[in-house]
């Protein structure tokens, strides 16, 4: 293609060519582009385990204190070990604060590619909204929530895994974020994001207009995440040892400042020279008595997979860091680097919880055997209530003996001293471990409150229990279920009532329906204004005395037309009606009849059908209301003729007017 005359047609197929080769480039770009969002995605998924696994190590420590409790520990021991559990709560809110610090930027980064005027400081405490319910950070996450279904920057469709789905916190639903229960925030899926391929944000956002000019947001992003590793090792490797022979106690305290961070981690000498001045500095620190050996392997593995050089090289020139990460780097490029930053937050967090998990130790009960357990304050409830059941794992010695002691409806015996105790009304059980009690009594209310024999160490001691427990008289109720049926167009009265729940904290929703109300007489009304549709969902939800919101109905119902009525004239359809009472009415009306819908149908319009002078003739009404001619017409009508009425037109609730099928037939006597 390069010289020589051309013809036509080759010049054609050479233009071709070229259109050809860009496509090619094209799709290849589009390839990488989505390699990056599913590299995100699997990074997405990676964190939520490690989140999971992080969460339930969290939980050994309330497990072993309460452990430690129960087992009568003495004063000391529990304080020590409540010391380490505290020690572990920073770790965890030191660990979310920095996660969420890097989603915040990623989402600032997504949102600010359809809207470049968006602020960071629209993403304060957002996740404050549902860690403890804070009023103002519940406004700027509505807010932000808002913003975000209003650019439609993530194309939701059936595919889409928000699609038909429901969260947790509905009224913060979006499709770019969600902040879960512990207070997380994670990226959505970003398959369907409409600007995957935007270079230039995350160029002005993060890294800036030049090496000396780094944006602002960037050079943040480093410097907390260079404070979060040193406060994590603060946490970590602070504290007073155990006390040594000759009553010598060290307070350990590592100082983070004699390692600098170093220029280069690109090359595997570049890591092993790192790891080596880290290694030389914590082993210094062991013999100044400033850091326990027992700390120094997370130490060593916190610096060496939490520190981020100084630069990195690119096409053979030194780059910022933060430049190497984020200049002209494709938007989901950018997002999976952050993800993948977060992993690292997430996973030195579970190395320094272990390490902290390993000064605790707590002597078990001895047991043999484990069941599941499920049982509640109560085993009877109404429909409509709810009933807190608790599922558990029950651990025990299966060859002790189980023994009970208890009364019947008397919990004041469990506040007495054993000389005291109404030993004529008390019942005993004796049994294997793990055996069921059988109880019984009158209809109504009961408790069971007694004491339960436990070993520890060795001793026998006896732990009180109680257990509330109902007896009812049998009962049945019976509803129409065809009947459960919304009319289209139509303002369906619904009453709604649930058993145990203030009536203020009740609230009706619907799907493919339009809920409304209450009104001041306790009615909600739901309308179906789509013509095709043929089911709609009501759902009841109420709010418990914790502020729990909780589904207590969720029910299907049926949708049809509204019935098409039936025209009258004097209170008749048809048959027979007396030629000197017909004379007195003057208008149609149209109603269904025995229906106990009561529809408003307007008629607007009919004709009247009657011969004169032997000949058919027809009389038009343009309302509800027979004419001057019609009446004339209709005192002409002998005895024994018919009064027809025909082209009756309706106007229902929609405002639609339909004529209908039948007329009126009247015989005069």
């Amino acid at each position: 293609m390069g010289g020589g005359k051309e013809t036509p047609r080759q010049k054609m197929v050479g233009l071709m060519y070229l259109v050809l080769m860009a496509l090619l480039a094209m799709n290849v770009s589009k390839e990488i582009i989505n390699a990056f969002v599913t590299l995100n995605n699997k990074l997405e998924s990676s964190i939520e385990q490690v989140e999971s696994f992080n969460t339930n190590l969290s939980g050994e420590f309330a497990t072993k204190l309460a452990t430690l409790k129960a087992t009568g520990a003495p004063p000391d021991e529990l304080a020590r070990v409540e010391f380490h559990k505290n020690t572990n709560d920073k770790i965890v809110d030191l660990t979310r604060q920095m996660c969420n610090d890097i989603v915040k930027r990623n989402l600032f980064l997504l949102i600010a590619a359809a809207d470049p005027g968006v602020q960071f400081s629209e993403f304060d405490d957002i996740e404050m909204a549902i860690l403890n319910d804070d009023a103002d950070a519940k406004v700027r996450l509505k807010a932000l929530v808002d913003k975000v279904n209003d650019l439609g920057v993530i194309a939701v469709d059936e595919h889409h895994e928000l699609h038909g789905a429901e969260t947790d916190h509905d009224e913060y639903h979006n499709p770019l974020f969600h902040i879960d229960n512990v207070g997380y925030i994670h990226i959505r899926d970003l398959s369907t994001y409409t600007k995957k391929d935007d270079y230039d944000t995350p160029t002005r956002i993060l890294a800036g207009e030049s090496f000396d000019k780094i944006a602002p947001e960037g050079l943040h992003l480093m410097e907390n995440l260079h404070h979060h590793r040193n406060d994590l090792i603060a946490l970590i490797a602070n504290h007073p040892s155990d006390t040594l022979e000759g009553g010598i106690v060290y307070q350990y305290e590592f100082d983070t400042s004699l390692i600098k961070d170093p220029d280069f981690l690109i090359t595997e000498g570049d890591r092993k020279a790192f790891e080596e001045v880290v290694d030389s500095i914590i082993a210094f620190e062991i013999e100044e008595n400033k850091l326990d050996p027992k700390d120094a392997e997370a130490v060593r593995n916190i610096y060496v997979r939490m520190t981020i050089p100084k630069k990195v090289m690119n096409h053979g020139e030194e780059y910022p860091w933060i430049f190497g990460q984020f200049d002209h780097a494709p938007i989901v490029a950018a997002s999976a680097v952050m993800t993948s930053v977060r992993s690292d937050v997430l996973q030195v967090q579970t190395l320094a919880s272990q390490l902290v998990s390993s000064r605790v130790k707590v002597q078990s009960f001895n047991f043999n055997k484990i069941d599941p357990l499920a049982f509640s304050a109560t085993s009877y409830i109404n429909q409509g209530d709810s009933l807190g059941l608790r599922v558990m794992i029950a651990a025990y010695d299966s060859s002790e003996a189980m023994e009970l002691k208890y009364w019947v409806d008397d919990s004041s015996q469990l506040n007495k001293n054993e000389s005291e105790q109404d030993l004529a009304n008390m019942k005993t059980f004796k049994g294997r471990a793990g055996q069921s009690v059988s109880i019984s009594g009158s209809v109504g209310d009961h408790i069971l409150s007694g004491f339960i024999a436990v070993k520890e160490k060795g001793v026998k001691k006896w732990k009180p229990w109680k257990f509330n427990y109902s007896v009812g008289a049998p009962n049945a109720a019976i509803s129409a279920a065809d009947l459960q049926v919304l009319y289209i167009n139509w303002n369906n009265k619904i009453r709604v009532s649930a058993s145990g729940y203030n009536p203020e904290s009740i609230k009706l929703t619907g799907r493919g329906c339009t809920v409304k109300g209450p009104d001041s007489k306790g009615y909600y009304t739901a309308t179906v204004t789509d013509a095709r549709a043929k089911e709609a969902r009501l759902i009841v939800t109420g709010i418990d005395d914790k502020g729990k919101s909780n589904e207590l109905a969720n029910e299907i119902f049926r949708v049809f037309p509204l019935p098409k009525p039936t025209a009258y004239f004097a209170n008749k359809a048809g048959g027979n009606l007396k030629k000197a009472n017909a004379v007195n009415y003057s208008t149609i009306v149209a109603k269904l009849g025995d229906s106990p819908l009561d529809v408003p149908y307007e008629v607007v319009g009919f004709q009247m059908y009657t011969t004169k002078n032997g000949s058919p003739i027809t009389y038009n009404s343009k309302d509800n209301r027979l004419t001057g001619p019609m009446k004339e017409a209709m005192k002409k009508i002998p005895k024994g003729g018919n009064l027809t009425f025909t082209a009756v037109e309706v106007k229902g609730p929609g405002g639609k007017v339909k004529r209908l099928e039948s007329g009126i037939v009247i015989k005069l006597i």
